[in-house]
Order: C-alpha cells, then sequence, then structure tokens
C-alpha cells in the first residue's frame, strides 16, 4: 500500500511539473453611489383636491417622499492570455436604505433559510440583493475580435436611444485603419420551452403566445441582428447601425398567431471643432408590429379551421427620431442647446403605427436630459408620473401613456448653461420644454382581435399635449480624483398632458431636492 501511494505520488509530481505554468490577471473596476431624495408632489396632481374627486382614483399617491437609495456595482476582468479574457459584472444592495418590503419581520441583513422550517417562507429569495448581469468572453482572433456571452448591448453613437442592457449574444469586431465594423446577434428572450407549443389549455389564446398543444408550433422567441460601421475622422467620428428585431412570441397562437419584424436605421456623427462641440444621431424605424400568419388555422396544420375564421389585420409601423445637441466651451464657462423628436403614434390608421418604437422597445433608459422628466433614477425610485393617465396604454403596442424612464413621443428642446470655477468643481443650470407629438387617443375604434380595429366616433383624446417646463440646478464637487458629491434641484412645472382624458382633474407642480455621492474606481 505504502508503494502504491509513492507512485501516486510521484505520478502528480510529475504531471504538476510537466503542465504548462498560468497566470491570470485579475483587474477590478466599479461604482458605488449613495443618493438621498426629497419629491414634494410625485403624482403631479392636486394635493388639495378633494379626495373622491375621478382624478384619485387614477393616482391617489399624492404625498411628499423623503428617502435614501444605493448602488454597488462590481466589475472582474479575467486576462487569461494576452488578447483573452473573461469579464464579469454584478450589481449588489440596489434598493432604498431600510427597505424591509421582501423580509417581513426578519430584520432586513440577516441571513435566510429557503426553507417551511427557516426564517423566511418556502419560495421567498435567499440574497439581500445580488445579481449578477454580465459573463462573456473577450478574445482576439486573426481577423478581428469575439465577444460571447451575457454583455451590454443597445448602445450605439450618441447616447440617444441607448439602454445599457444585458443581454446573451455574440458580438464580432473587425478594425482597418480609421475603419470599425460590428455584427452581432443577440438573444432577448425565449418564450416557449421545451414542451413546444403548450401554454394554457388546447386551442386557446393564451397571453404568453402558447398554442395549447405539445408540438404545435415551432420555437418562439425574440433575436436582435446587428450590422453597423464606424469611421474616426480628424474631428470626430461618424457611423451607420441597421438593426433588425424579430418576435415569434405570438407566432404559434392558435389563431391569429403573428410575427413582429422590426428594422431599424441608426446614423450619427460626433464633432469637436476647437471649443465647439456638436453631435448627432437619426432614427428610422419600420416593419411590422403585427404580421399575422395562422390565421384561423391550427398551428400544425394548413387546413383551415372553419369556426375561427381570419380576425387579425397586418400592423406596420413607421418612425422617425432625431437627436441635436451642441455645446461651446467658453472657460470657464460654457452654453448647450439639445434638441429631441421623438414620433408618435397618431392612432389615425387600424394598419399603421407612426411612432412610440422608442417605448415599444425600451429605448431610452439612461438618456437623463432632466433631473425628474424621463429619468431613469427618478423613476427607478418612484416608479412611473401617471397623473391622471391611470391604465392608459396604446392599444396597439400595450405600452403606458405615463411618462418613466422611456422617452418616447416627444418634443423635446433645452437650453443650459455651466460654469468651472475649478477643475474640481461644475456647476449648471438648465431649462427644458416638452409637448407631446401625438395626443394619445383611447383608440381607433372598437377591437376585434389584437391588433384589428374598426372606426368609430367614440373615441377620446387626451386634454393636451404639454407635458411641462423644468428648470434643473446641479452642482458637482470632486472631494477626490474618483469620489464626487452632487447637490440638485429641479422644479417640474405640470403640462395639462397629466389630465389624461379628463379636463376637470387638477394638476400640480412638483420639485425634488436631491445630494449624491458617487465613488467610481
Amino acid at each position: 500500500m505504502k508503494k502504491f501511494w509513492v507512485i501516486l505520488l510521484s505520478l502528480g509530481l510529475l504531471m504538476a511539473f510537466a503542465m504548462p505554468a498560468a497566470a491570470v490577471d485579475v483587474k477590478f473596476s466599479g461604482s458605488y453611489y449613495a443618493q438621498g431624495w426629497y419629491v414634494d408632489n410625485p403624482s403631479g396632481l392636486d394635493r388639495s383636491e378633494t379626495p373622491g374627486a375621478a382624478s384619485w382614483l387614477n393616482n391617489n399617491k399624492r404625498s411628499a417622499n423623503a428617502f435614501y437609495s444605493q448602488q454597488f456595482r462590481l466589475t472582474t476582468e479575467f486576462q487569461v492570455v494576452e488578447g483573452l479574457k473573461l469579464v464579469t459584472r454584478f450589481d449588489a444592495l440596489e434598493k432604498r436604505w431600510g427597505d424591509q418590503s421582501w423580509a417581513g419581520a426578519v430584520g432586513e441583513t440577516q441571513s435566510r433559510v429557503n426553507g417551511q422550517n427557516g426564517t423566511a417562507a418556502a419560495g421567498t429569495k435567499i440574497q439581500e440583493n445580488l445579481e449578477f448581469e454580465r459573463a462573456y468572453l473577450d478574445f482576439n482572433v486573426p481577423f478581428g475580435k469575439f465577444q460571447v456571452g451575457y454583455m451590454q448591448f443597445l448602445m450605439w453613437g450618441t447616447d440617444f436611444l441607448n439602454t445599457p442592457l444585458s443581454a446573451g449574444g455574440i458580438r464580432y469586431y473587425f478594425t482597418q485603419g480609421p475603419w470599425m465594423a460590428v455584427a452581432a446577434v443577440e438573444k432577448r428572450a425565449e418564450y416557449l420551452g421545451i414542451a413546444g407549443g403548450k401554454d394554457g389549455a388546447s386551442r386557446t389564446v393564451s397571453a404568453n403566445g402558447g398554442s395549447g398543444n405539445i408540438g404545435e408550433g415551432n420555437d418562439a422567441d425574440k433575436d436582435v441582428y446587428d450590422l453597423g460601421f464606424t469611421y474616426k475622422l480628424g474631428a470626430g467620428e461618424a457611423g451607420l447601425l441597421y438593426q433588425y428585431v424579430r418576435s415569434s412570441q405570438f407566432k404559434t397562437q392558435f389563431t391569429n398567431g403573428y410575427l413582429t419584424q422590426i428594422s431599424g436605421l441608426f446614423p450619427y456623427a460626433k464633432l469637436t471643432f476647437g471649443n465647439f462641440f456638436i453631435e448627432g444621431e437619426a432614427a428610422y424605424g419600420f416593419g411590422n408590429t403585427r404580421s399575422y400568419e395562422n390565421n384561423g388555422q391550427l398551428t400544425n396544420s394548413k387546413v383551415a379551421d372553419a369556426q375561427n375564421p381570419k380576425t387579425g389585420q397586418d400592423v406596420g409601423i413607421i418612425s422617425m427620431n432625431l437627436f441635436l445637441h451642441a455645446k461651446y466651451n467658453l472657460k470657464p464657462a460654457y452654453v448647450g442647446a439639445q434638441f429631441v423628436y421623438m414620433s408618435g403614434d397618431d392612432n389615425q390608421n387600424s394598419d399603421k403605427m407612426t411612432g412610440g418604437l422608442g417605448a415599444m422597445l425600451t429605448a431610452n433608459y439612461g438618456f437623463n436630459r432632466a433631473l425628474i422628466l424621463w429619468n431613469a433614477d427618478y423613476h427607478d425610485c418612484m416608479g412611473a408620473m401617471y397623473g391622471n393617465v391611470g391604465s392608459a396604454v396604446n392599444p396597439r403596442s400595450g405600452t403606458s401613456y405615463a411618462v418613466n424612464q422611456f422617452m418616447d413621443n416627444v418634443w423635446f428642446y433645452q437650453l443650459y448653461v455651466g460654469f468651472v470655477p475649478t477643475p474640481k468643481m461644475d456647476i449648471k443650470l438648465a431649462y427644458s420644454i416638452a409637448s407631446a407629438d401625438k395626443k394619445p387617443k383611447s383608440d381607433v375604434g372598437t377591437t376585434g382581435s389584437a391588433g384589428y380595429y374598426t372606426p368609430t366616433a367614440n373615441v377620446r383624446e387626451f386634454v393636451s399635449a404639454q407635458y411641462g417646463s423644468e428648470l434643473d440646478l446641479t452642482a458637482s464637487y470632486k472631494i477626490y480624483d474618483n469620489l464626487t458629491y452632487m447637490i440638485g434641484a429641479g422644479y417640474l412645472w405640470t403640462g395639462d398632458y397629466f389630465k389624461g382624458y379628463d379636463n376637470s382633474a387638477v394638476v400640480a407642480n412638483n420639485y425634488l431636492l436631491s445630494h449624491r455621492l458617487t465613488l467610481n474606481f
């Protein structure tokens, strides 16, 4: 036995010495912030209005709100060899301070057991707040570079329409001189599992897109394909991206199964001429939000079902979007102007949408141009600004008419001026005006099936297109090169858009006070 162990140890040592030496270089980067908030009137409605008024049914949260929020984010790069690395990222304790809404009576930082005999009920999440969002390979090849895994998508050109989404996919870069080409495929969603088309009772229409029987229908998912290029100019850069979105979530539906197929063109440019900077990006979206295929048919048969005749009507879309930004640096002062146009849906045609694509595709998350209107941090903490809009949605896209993180259906204008008294301090004053491109309507008619409309005179329209105007003042100071303290105040003159369909609703202004400590490393 002793000889056996000696031989085994010797073989192990030989294998260890024979293996090539490998060392992994690990790099950490990330951020942490803590932010204090006071929001005076998040509802946008008159708090003195008599309880029981019609608008109270839509939004009775008219109290001021004060709280702290925070987030810790860590990105780790494992450099295996030159040209090959693994990148991961997670967020932790992304929450309001003191929030125990999910913890019940248990202390919010106490460890939990997931089970009937532990401190939490069966099925309760056992982590306090920890979410891995990204993990992907990044490696060079002789003809370019690949990234494979969960990574950041929906980022292109300027920050207009950008949403820092993490999704599974494959991306390829090729660089030659001033040119760079990029191609990618993203897997946004898998709607049906190994059960095939099963989702609900047989021969029924499910909200999740299933057809009813196992095997009825093919794979249903949402894929996005990108193809673009950029060119480095002497004064900046320019580029063009083509994107194709295909969703077959409802293709396997028993009756009126349809595809969503949307294309987009995204040209942009960013240029600097001395102290003058200008950037712009346009977006043209086209295609079909509903392209019916299985009208009145079983999904595994080409024989029409006489009891379920065709009722679906294809719905196309054309969307126009434009962003312009100019800034002149006077040192130590600076001035600038910004403009955003995003077409809205006029609900005039039963077979075509004229806008609303940004909200439907969750674009512009993080495109923060004001402290209240369409600010991702504000709406993440406070929720959407409903006013008297309530649950009103676009009947074809299903997106809410409330103002939230995703700017859409808008004419937006902003002028700003800033002053940098020292390299560590920046003071900025901005004034913004916003109105809807199209006033929302309740419907263009009665609904037959999803996407089908018959014109009628009984159409309600929003009272006004005016979102309102907002004045924002911010001041930031670098305590260290990577630690910044910011204070901000925003005042929103609430527009009559938030009356919704009811002219008798009374809107009221809102303001916020905020301060934030941010560490980047």
